[in-house]
């Protein structure tokens, strides 16, 4: 009887591993071709008119609906409006105010979004392939991020000969206990555009990207009620 036993709790165990490793097998393969990369977008690059414009070209491969795994999605990237690690000294200085009745408040900064690591969780982006020659542009726009690779984390894909990466703030950019962050401001427009790119992916998309993504904690201002001052 134990011989028997033991027979059949093996057999249990060879056909769970062999499910798995046929969920695995039915996981399709995106081969990336040698000088591209993918790039993950999850806020203003699932709008395919923000990422062509940092490209500066059409973009012609394809776009996935992904899952990025072990990141949860949040407003807490926090970018100075004169911030000096971005910024050229020959360039004139922005400064932001909120119209409030008849009052000009100053606010330091925007928010954006930003990808926090958490387990169990998971994000529905969208990932584009783009060239090594691309990906420099990248870097240049996402001032304060860090591009990390993920290539381990695409749930729907098994990823072939190239790497992944997605944009994160740098953990050590700013030392945010210097910051007041009650001064700095959500801007309705950048929402609104994030939104917008989401809605194109259908309602579903939609609603998980609400699900995974954390309530923002700064203040959320209509672009008409926010002016700014150029001064050079």
């Amino acid at each position: 009887m134990k011989a028997l036993l033991r027979i059949l709790s093996f057999t249990v165990i060879g056909l769970m591993l062999l499910s798995a490793c046929c969920i695995a097998q039915q996981k399709n393969t995106i081969k990336i071709q040698e000088g591209y990369a993918g790039m993950v977008g999850y806020g203003s690059l699932m709008s395919l008119k923000s990422m062509e414009s940092t490209l500066g070209h059409q973009y012609t491969d394809s776009a996935y609906i992904i899952h990025l795994n072990g990141f949860i999605r949040a407003w807490t990237s926090y970018r100075l409006l004169n911030d000096p690690k971005a910024i050229n000294s020959k360039n004139p200085k922005f400064f932001g105010y909120i119209l409030e009745n008849n009052d000009s408040i100053p606010f330091d900064g925007i928010v954006q979004l930003n990808v926090e690591s958490q387990q169990n969780s998971k994000i529905n982006c969208i990932l584009y392939i783009i060239s090594d020659k691309d990906i420099i542009n990248f870097d240049n726009r996402e001032v304060g991020y860090e591009r990390i690779d993920v290539t381990d984390r695409v749930e729907e894909y098994n990823i072939l000969d190239g790497k992944v990466y997605v944009y994160q703030q740098a953990p050590g950019y700013y030392d945010k206990s210097t910051l007041n962050l009650n001064k700095f401001i959500l801007i309705e427009d950048y929402v609104n555009m994030i939104t917008k790119a989401c809605d194109e992916f259908g309602e579903n998309f939609r609603i998980e990207f609400d699900k995974c993504t954390l309530q923002p904690s700064s203040q959320v201002v209509p672009s008409q009620k926010v002016a700014w001052k150029i001064v050079k």
